[in-house]
């Protein structure tokens, strides 16, 4: 009778680069079995979903070796030698224990038994071709991942939130997923203002709904890499290149260059405080510190009551500042007669709209035009990459250098391509803004006086920038194309032409 301690050890790699045939119930009743008619003792029973392709990654099979190096164990059962290693590493360190006789015996329900008396170069011959049909499995997994990325241009990982997977096996790809899609790019354009942090959008977003794939909600992290991914513009990178993918965008790349832009001014603080009409809005002119809002209480002994009293004022927060505290009073009437420079009347708003129809299909030839021009910027751009891919097979580029090149022209193919996307539906897009640009200088006055704090700071940050307080004065720039509103010709009278008709 064999006396010998065993370790039943069976695996199964859980990852999709080495797939096996016979799950690890089957492997356990083959095994089982052929222990039951050979009268095996089995002491230990091991199991694990893992690869054994790279050593050092499994910790029951450690266990294993370390069960038979302090003599608790001295055979090994397993379905195929290939179960116990696949890499030169482990597989010598099972080869030396038999060798050195700790490890007595090694059997196989189908017959196979390996002694150290035996001759174990068909063992070592075993773990070289599982190593080499591991070897052989990464690199069709590679050349099938170049494969789906460079000539089908499918993304290449599971799909990132906002997408799911798409399409039959061996060709999967991804698609906008809703309500995640919508809640990416209610993402992007809220980061766009500048005017939210991570978490009021995290926050605003996870209120309507907004989960990861497993239902948590997402976090400032999470939001951060998702708002500087390109995936959702169309592209995506592998192993360091950018690809052009072959799904749906989810927003435009103009909108994440802008959400870029926005992120990385640092300058700028993403976190506003609601509390106050214009706090953290305005700054000093002289040194630089955000102008803020305070409230002071005055007991007046002459009315028997307390007064409050609203300020505006420096914070101060780099040192001693000499500019003095502007009241709430006059800093609103001062931001009035500003924001009248720039606001018109209804005549000229009804005006101003009939223009906009009135250039409707001039405005639309030439975004045909443009168009035109763009697709063939694109066309010249992938000649580019293709006289790039023929530089580097003949070796007249290094890698570094294909890659630094191709991903140059790449990025200026996804801007061309995000161009001719808003050229395909640019009348529409030219309604809309023209349309918003009237109706945000009929309502600016009306919003600023009277609007909810948000909306008050939004309209202000869509009509202007660099807010500045100095000497009890209010200082704004504002934007284009409000700045040309500053102009008296053009306010009173848009067309140019009152008797004109755009009818």
């Amino acid at each position: 009778m064999n006396n010998l301690q065993y370790i039943r050890y069976s695996r199964k790699s859980s990852e999709a680069k080495e797939k096996q045939a016979l799950s690890i119930r089957d492997q356990n009743k083959e095994c089982d079995d052929y222990s039951n008619r050979e009268q095996l003792k089995i002491k230990f029973r091991i199991e694990e979903e893992k690869s054994a392709f790279k050593p050092n990654k499994r910790e029951q099979f450690n266990k294993m070796v370390e069960l038979i190096k302090s003599g608790k164990a001295n055979a090994i059962l397993t379905w195929k030698p290939d179960r116990i290693c696949r890499n030169p590493l482990e597989g010598g360190m099972i080869l030396q224990l038999l060798q050195d006789g700790v490890l007595k015996e090694i059997r196989t329900p189908l017959g196979d038994i390996y002694t150290p008396e035996g001759d174990t170069l068909i063992l070592q011959i075993h773990f070289g071709m599982a190593n080499q049909y591991s070897r052989n499995l990464s690199q069709n997994v590679r050349r099938g991942l170049n494969r789906k990325v460079q000539d089908r241009k499918e993304y290449p990982r599971p799909a990132p939130l906002g997408y799911e997977g798409c399409g039959d096996r061996g060709q999967r790809n991804i698609r906008p997923l809703e309500p995640e899609a919508t809640f990416i790019k209610e993402a992007f354009e809220m980061a766009s203002t500048g005017l939210y942090s991570y978490s009021q959008i995290g926050s605003h977003l996870h209120n309507k709904g907004f989960r990861t794939k497993k239902g948590k909600k997402v976090s400032k992290s999470h939001l951060a890499n998702i708002l500087h991914t390109p995936t959702y513009y169309g592209y995506f990178l592998h192993n360091g290149e950018l690809y052009d993918g072959n799904y749906l965008p989810i927003i435009s790349k103009g909108l994440f260059d802008l959400v870029s832009e926005m992120l990385s001014d640092r300058s700028k603080s993403k976190k506003n405080i609601w509390d106050r009409d214009f706090a953290g809005l305005f700054r000093c002119a002289d040194c630089g510190c955000a102008v803020t809002t305070s409230i002071k209480k005055k007991f007046v002994k002459s009315e028997n009551k307390y007064a409050f009293y609203t300020y505006h004022h420096c914070t101060r927060r780099r040192g001693n500042c000499h500019q003095k505290p502007v009241g709430d009073i006059d800093f609103k009437q001062m931001l009035f007669k500003k924001i009248d420079q720039i606001t018109i009347d209804q005549e000229t708003w009804q005006l101003g709209l009939k223009l906009v129809h009135s250039k409707y299909s001039e405005e639309l030839n030439k975004n045909k035009h443009h168009l035109q021009r763009i697709n063939q910027q694109r066309e010249d751009l992938r000649d580019q990459l293709n006289s790039l891919v023929d530089m580097r097979m003949k070796k007249e580029l290094t890698p570094t250098e294909f890659v630094e090149q191709k991903n140059r022209i790449s990025e200026k193919l996804a801007s061309l391509g995000s161009l001719s996307q808003d050229n395909d539906d640019s009348f529409k897009s030219w309604l809309e803004l023209s349309e918003e640009y009237f109706n945000t200088a009929f309502q600016a006055r009306e919003v600023i006086e009277n609007g909810t704090i948000e909306a008050k700071q939004i309209m202000l940050k869509r009509i202007g920038e660099n807010f500045l307080v100095k000497d009890k004065q209010l200082d704004i720039t504002f934007k284009k194309p409000y700045d040309v509103l500053l102009q008296t010709a053009y306010r009173t009278d848009v067309l140019g032409d009152r008797d004109s008709n755009p009818d």
